[in-house]
């Protein structure tokens, strides 16, 4: 059986698990499904993985159905950013809060324990105070929350992750850390990876495991027992778990243009020993030294970090169709990937003024309606004696601003060992 057959069965199951049981879960568990699994994802291998469900339907519930219904309701709330709700949508929410505050101390206490509940609640609050901030009643739910998130205590340690982002939505504070749990705790490493890629406003800092650990996590959420068919919270975390790690490696074999983005901002890590020999270490010859002096050294040495990546995909110095007398020259195309990478140098200060004229320039001539390519990189590379990388974010905003087509600015400095422009001068 191959990798892809096993990836396959896993995922049916899991999805049969959540199928099964979705009907008879708590509100909060259905809410949290809701929120961090697409309907249509087993579309394929058995049909939707759960009812349609809609805001109104949840916060008609939250009247009869205690705090789990009002969880359902925030998840609901926040789980589709680009279709706004009402103000009253947002003030029969805040309603439903204001009755569960007034509920008995042990209705509430049975709240602070579960991490689920106080974290879709915690997410429907988040949602309310991005779209109406001054409704009056919105600071004194999240008083009220945060007291529960921070004077009680959950039973369940491998739910803990989900209470730091709870609190996190309320006040970004940080609570959850900046490290992602490892496979030592399969469930614990499956739901963050689960939290980091629904809430990834909330935890764009947070730093994956290495890659040892990755494999390792993968290997186990594929080969390990699997959740019991009760246990939908630890279902709906591993098939996130392995949606987020099986994109890691599709992004890896197949790489996109942000992809291709993030290889060429690590080139300035890889200048870290470039060669500039002072003297021989060989009698008789020349010392070793690496000068990138001109645009076809930089375009030389990108051929060598790209090559490995894209093969015979990978294009370099090519006109492109035009019309009239001028036609585009591109430094770098990558066929499969439908992007151009530009290089550009800045030599003295005054360089960087012309910047923005040259890739308005260059735009109109990459993307003429007969051209194949949809987007495009630019690659500097600051040779100035004196660099100024304090305004490097203004030139990259500045340049991105032009296109939506310019995909990302990346800008280096160079190696610090190459010497000035004026005193580079070769000698034996």
């Amino acid at each position: 059986m191959t990798c892809e057959d096993v990836l396959a069965s896993r995922l049916a199951v899991l999805r049969g698990i959540i199928r099964q049981g979705f009907r008879d879960a708590p509100g909060q568990v259905q809410g949290f499904i809701t929120r961090v699994l697409r309907r249509e994802d087993g579309a394929l291998d058995g049909g939707p993985l759960y009812p349609e469900t809609s805001v109104d339907d949840c916060l008609a519930a939250v009247r009869f159905g205690g705090y789990p219904s009002l969880a359902k309701a925030g998840y609901c709330l926040a789980h589709k950013p680009s279709m706004p709700f009402s103000e009253g949508v947002a003030g029969a929410f805040l309603h439903g809060v204001e009755r569960q505050r007034e509920r008995p101390a042990t209705t509430q206490a049975q709240l602070a324990g579960d991490a689920m509940a106080l974290l879709g609640i915690s997410d429907g609050l988040r949602a309310v105070s991005r779209a109406y901030p001054t409704i009056e009643s919105l600071k004194a739910a999240k008083t009220w929350l945060r007291r529960l998130l921070e004077q009680h205590g959950g039973s369940d340690t491998c739910l803990h992750r989900a209470r730091l982002l709870a609190c996190d939505l309320l006040d970004a504070q940080g609570r959850f850390g900046q490290q992602l749990a490892h496979a030592d705790d399969l469930h614990v490493a499956a739901l963050d990876l689960c939290l980091w890629r629904n809430w990834p406003d909330v935890l764009r800092n947070v730093r994956h495991p290495d890659l040892a650990r990755r494999r390792e996590l993968f290997k186990r959420l594929l080969t390990d027992p699997l959740p019991n068919e009760g246990e939908l919270l630890h279902t709906a975390s591993w098939l996130c778990g392995l949606d987020v790690l099986t994109d890691e490696i599709a992004a890896a074999a197949v790489p996109d243009a942000n992809q291709v983005a993030r290889i060429l901002a690590a080139t300035q890590g890889s200048f870290r020993r470039w060669r500039w020999e002072e003297k021989a270490t060989r009698q008789g010859s020349m010392p070793a030294r690496w000068l990138i002096d001109k645009e076809a050294d930089i375009q030389a040495f990108l051929l060598a970090v790209f090559y490995p990546y894209f093969g015979d995909q990978l294009e370099d110095e090519q006109y492109l169709q035009g019309f009239g007398l001028r036609q585009g020259r591109f430094d770098f195309a990558i066929t499969n990937v439908g992007l151009i990478v530009e290089v550009k140098v800045i030599r003295i200060p005054s360089d960087v003024n012309d910047l923005e004229a040259q890739i308005a320039d260059d735009l109109s001539l990459y993307f003429k309606e007969a051209n194949p390519f949809e987007s495009m990189v630019v690659y500097i590379y600051d040779d100035r004696d004196r660099p100024e990388p304090e305004k490097y974010p203004a030139i990259r905003d500045a340049l991105k601003r032009r296109s939506d087509r310019i995909v990302d600015v990346v800008i280096v400095r160079r190696p610090s060992m190459i010497p000035d422009r004026g005193q580079r001068q070769w000698s034996m």
